[in-house]
This record gives C-alpha cells, sequence and structure tokens, in this order.
C-alpha cells in the first residue's frame, strides 16, 4: 500500500512539475474529422487551456486564431468561456468575437474572401481556465479527400490529453495514417478512429531543429487509394496563354530562359502562405498569378512550370516530403520545385535546387505519385589561401575552393587586422560556403529536440600567411578532438617568414539526437574558438 501511495505521489509530483515549467496547461484538446458520404468534410474542436503564468495570457495564449473560407466551410462558435481560480464562470461577450481578413491573404485580392476569426479570452488570470469549443462544417467541393497534418507539441503549454478522431462514412477507402516521434495505436470502433497522447511536454524551441519536424509528435492521415489521388487537384492543367512578360527569350539558350523565369518568379512574383486547405485545394491559373504579382508556393510552381513549357523546355512541377512521413497528403508537402531535365529549381531562388543535399531527409516525388530518386551528396570542401600581411594591412594574393556535393562559387576574404601596440592580432576570414556560414552561434549546453545542420561535411582549410615587415610572436599549437559526431583537427605552425594556419572539421551527418548533441556540440565549440583564427605579429 505505502508502494501505491509512494508512486502516486511521484506521479503527482512530475506532473505539477511540468505544468509549472510551462507558460499553460492544455488540459485537454479535442479534434474531430468527420468524412461525410457526400465528400464533404466536418471538424469539430474542442480546447481547455489553464494559464500559469501572465505571459501565457498576455503574449501566448490569450487569443484564438481560426481561419477558414467561407465559400466552403462554415464556422459556428459553441461555446466559449473562462473559469477563474475562485470558481467564477466569465462567458465570453459578443465583441470578444471579431472576423479579420487573415494576413495570408493581405497581398492577393483572389483570397481576400478568407476570413479569420479572432477569439478573444477574457476574465484571464494566473490560474484561470479558458475552454473553447467551435465547429466548421465543409462542402465537397471543398476538399477532395481527407487531408490532415497535424504537430502535436505546443510551445509555451505542455498537454495533458490530446485527442484526434476520425469518422468515415461506410464504402471509404481505408484509412492511410502515419505517425512520427511516438509509438501510439488508435482504437477503433466501426467507422471511428481514435488516437489519444497523453502527457506532453511543451515544445523546447530549440534552435536548429530540423525544419522538417523530425523527431516531433506529427500526425498524418488521408482516405485516398494511393499518393497519386491525393496529388490530383495539383495536376489540373491551365489553358490560358502565360509568357514571361517584358523579356525578349527569343535568342536565350535554355538555360538562360529558365534563370529569366526563375528571377521573374523570386522578384516579381509575391509569395503567399495562404494554405491548400482554404483554396478549396484549387490553383489559379498561370495568368492570374502574373497578373496578380502573388502566389501561393504551389501556384508559383505550377506558373513557372506554365511558362517555362511556354518557352519550349520541357518543365513539371514535383513535390517534397519528408523522409518520414509515410501517408503523404498535399497538406505536408514540405516545398514546390520545378523539374527541368533531372534538374530541380526553387521558384523563390535563383539557381539550381541541390536536392541532394536533403536526400537523406526528404523524399521528391512528380505529380503521378512516382518517386524521383535523389542520391544523397558527400560534401567535401577543399579551400587554400595565400595571405601578404603588413603591419597595416593584409592582402589575398591567391584563393582556391574546391567544392564537391555542393554548387556554386566559394572565395576567402583578407580577413581582418586589429592593433594593441606594440602588437597587432591578425584574423583570418572564413570561406563564403562551409561551417561558419550557417550561423550556428547559439548552442545551448542542453537539447530536448534533435539537432539539425545544413548537410554533413569535410571541410579542409589551410591558410599561408607570409610576413612583410612583421614577425610572428604566435606559438606553434596544435589539437585534435575526435567523438562520435566526427572531428576537428587544428594547427597554427611557424615557417620563418611565414605562418600556416588548418583547419579541418568533419561532421558525418546532418541529424543528431540530444544524446549525440554534447558530441557535435564539442565539436563546432572548439570549431568556432579564436584561438584557431588568429596570429598575433608585431
Amino acid at each position: 500500500m505505502k508502494k501505491i501511495i509512494i508512486s502516486a505521489f511521484a506521479i503527482f509530483a512530475v506532473t505539477a512539475a511540468v505544468a509549472q515549467n510551462s507558460d499553460a496547461t492544455l488540459n485537454s484538446v479535442t479534434e474531430t474529422y468527420t468524412l461525410n458520404s457526400d465528400g464533404s468534410i466536418d471538424y469539430d474542436y474542442f480546447k481547455s487551456l489553464t494559464y500559469n503564468t501572465q505571459f501565457a495570457f498576455n503574449s501566448l495564449f490569450g487569443e484564438t486564431f481560426i481561419v477558414y473560407n467561407p465559400e466552403f466551410q462554415t464556422l459556428k462558435i459553441n461555446e466559449c468561456y473562462t473559469i477563474q481560480s475562485d470558481g467564477t464562470r466569465i462567458d465570453a461577450p459578443a465583441n470578444a468575437f471579431n472576423e479579420v481578413l487573415p494576413s495570408a491573404a493581405a497581398n492577393s485580392s483572389a483570397y481576400n474572401g478568407l476570413r479569420e476569426m479572432v477569439v478573444t479570452h477574457t476574465g484571464l488570470e494566473t490560474g484561470a481556465t479558458a475552454s473553447l469549443s467551435y465547429s466548421i462544417k465543409g462542402k465537397p467541393e471543398g476538399a477532395p479527400t481527407l487531408d490532415i497534418d497535424r504537430i502535436i507539441p505546443v510551445q509555451g503549454a505542455n498537454i495533458k490529453e490530446y485527442k484526434i478522431i476520425i469518422n468515415l462514412p461506410d464504402g471509404s477507402n481505408k484509412l492511410n495514417w502515419s505517425l512520427d516521434g511516438v509509438k501510439l495505436e488508435p482504437v477503433i470502433r466501426g467507422n471511428t478512429y481514435i488516437w489519444t497522447f497523453r502527457n506532453i511536454p511543451a515544445a523546447s524551441g530549440d534552435p536548429h531543429s530540423p525544419v522538417n519536424h523530425t523527431g516531433t509528435i506529427r500526425f498524418t492521415a488521408t482516405n485516398s487509394a494511393s499518393l497519386a489521388e491525393n496529388l490530383r487537384p495539383l495536376t489540373v492543367e491551365t489553358f490560358d496563354i502565360c509568357r514571361l512578360p517584358d523579356v525578349v527569350t527569343d535568342t536565350m539558350s535554355v538555360d538562360e530562359k529558365i534563370a529569366a523565369v526563375q528571377k521573374f518568379m523570386r522578384s516579381r512574383i509575391a509569395t503567399g502562405s495562404v494554405t491548400p486547405d482554404l483554396t478549396g485545394y484549387n490553383l489559379r491559373q498561370c495568368s492570374e498569378v502574373v497578373g496578380s504579382a502573388y502566389g501561393t508556393p504551389a501556384e508559383k510552381a505550377a506558373a513557372m512550370a506554365k511558362i517555362l513549357r511556354g518557352e519550349g523546355i520541357d518543365a513539371q512541377m514535383v513535390v517534397v516530403f519528408p523522409k518520414e512521413i509515410t501517408a503523404r497528403n498535399i497538406s505536408n508537402i514540405s516545398s514546390y520545385l520545378v523539374m527541368v531535365g533531372g534538374k530541380f529549381y526553387d521558384p523563390n531562388r535563383d539557381g539550381e535546387y541541390n536536392a541532394a543535399l536533403r536526400a537523406d531527409r526528404d523524399v521528391i516525388f512528380d505529380l503521378a505519385g512516382n518517386e524521383i530518386a535523389v542520391n544523397p551528396s558527400v560534401v567535401k570542401m577543399d579551400c587554400t589561401a595565400t595571405i601578404s600581411l603588413c603591419a597595416d594591412s593584409v592582402t589575398v594574393i591567391k584563393d582556391n575552393c574546391s567544392l564537391a556535393g555542393i554548387a556554386g562559387d566559394c572565395s576567402i576574404k583578407a580577413g581582418s587586422i586589429a592593433k594593441r601596440s606594440p602588437y597587432a592580432i591578425y584574423t583570418v576570414a572564413s570561406p563564403s560556403k562551409g561551417v561558419d556560414s550557417w550561423g550556428l552561434q547559439l548552442l545551448p549546453s542542453t537539447r530536448k529536440d534533435l539537432f539539425e545542420i545544413p548537410y554533413a561535411i569535410d571541410e579542409n582549410c589551410v591558410y599561408t600567411i607570409n610576413l612583410n615587415g612583421v614577425s610572428s610572436s604566435t606559438k606553434d599549437k596544435s589539437e585534435r578532438i575526435e567523438n562520435s559526431a566526427g572531428c576537428v583537427e587544428l594547427k597554427i605552425a611557424n615557417d620563418g617568414d611565414s605562418v600556416s594556419i588548418s583547419r579541418h572539421i568533419n561532421l558525418k551527418k546532418s541529424v543528431y539526437s540530444p544524446a549525440e548533441y554534447d558530441d557535435v556540440r564539442q565539436l563546432l565549440l572548439k570549431w568556432q574558438s579564436p584561438a584557431f583564427r588568429s596570429v598575433i605579429v608585431r
């Protein structure tokens, strides 16, 4: 009996500690998706949230934002109230509900019909609990298939219980679902599937977490029979004539045409963040996108491919998914690209998109649902620089960088001199590509989430510093660290009228677990240290 009491007390203590460390506690969340026999989808939502700090209601959860499309959806607020810490119930007044234009639609008249209901929770104080229930009833033309993509953890709030319920009609395709970050099977009652997540800590907010949310609890579901069926809304070919305005391309090569169209899409067409579910999974015609100077990511990729086809170039839109997601649908597409002859292009950037750099984390499909094989890059970077150092100036005599597995040019600048009479400290400049260009200065000592770098790399830099009228006061030194994440080798050596700085780092992979974080952090901190970047002269 004592053991039971102790265990119960321990559980209470842990739960209380989690709540105390979070600004808020989501006591209960229930999302219910109901696919009707006519193809329409109804959505019901309920949440109960307790405010543990003033920051929770002043900055994080004082309002709830509900975005919907009145053309396809009807919103109904069922209940909204707050129970204060003394038990007083405060029902939300009429002026707590205000409809505005979603910020994602602000730059496009085509999407000015969208609405965002801003629900202001009233009577908030530390210890208060706000409850909200609403429903969105859909029309058949608003959703061709069930398309769910939900990341469960919330930054700033731990979750006691989070429930996802999916109701399917008789005769529906089998539900296809995937769950990353946790193992949990649904409770199945006839055509109803229920997932119940419990005791989920608040999202950590760790910097440099995976862009695909890898390792985070992520639920996706669809009732389509195949990926091709899911992607069908993206395959509708527009019959409008769409050409690149104000640009004569007759004498351009294929690469020049691609560059011109890509530059136009990047610089002249704003990228909106209106999600596919709010557009009814429809794409506007290319001429509309160009004429409005605005497009969703999917619309921009489709328009770029259309313009290139008008130039006689065989181009098609392709889609990118996180590798770990198996129940793929439109909502969890991570990016839209244009493929020409086996090469990929991003409508929002210049130059070729190097898909190989993320092939260990992403998969690419054409719109027929066929995977396009891409082998991961092995990135190797070798740089040398010969530098002339005088008392008051520094000059790069020669620099050379060879890159494998990554496109583009790389160079090394002269570096900088700081004078502290009678000495001067010369610091070498980093290459324009490589580890230093990633901006990984913020590396906390502890970590809860996976740690992601742009790509695995083997980088080697050798600087030869010729001393002209100055002498080195720097001692020879070297250091090597090798662990499970890779290795770092650093060396400074004097050789008569010159000093050499050798820097080598090898990071074996792109994503590291929290258990591996200490090792990769040790390598990066040593690499970033100024000790092996500078020489002292007089």
